[in-house]
């Protein structure tokens, strides 16, 4: 429901490859992040970043907990503004 009424969503991990990939909730064209082992990144095919954290529209993806601090700031910027964060 968030994609498609144009809300923020995200995912941390595997969850990116696991869940977000699986389900068609990454656009075409978009990139995304997940937990940087071979099996999970494969599921994310074209749109693979090596980046530790990816925005891409209202779509935030990250690495795993190590990553996570970054992943809150991330959202805060989109919910607040980069000067807020």
């Amino acid at each position: 429901r968030q994609k498609q009424n144009s809300k923020l969503y995200g995912a941390v991990c595997a969850s990116p490859a696991v869940v977000l990939s699986t389900h068609g909730l990454i656009d075409e064209g978009a990139s995304a992040t997940c937990y940087p082992a071979p099996a999970f990144r494969e599921k994310l095919g074209s749109s693979e970043s090596n980046n530790r954290v990816v925005v891409s529209k209202n779509m935030t993806t990250s690495q795993g907990p190590a990553t996570s601090i970054e992943f809150a700031l991330k959202l805060g910027e989109h919910l607040y503004g980069k000067e807020k964060r």
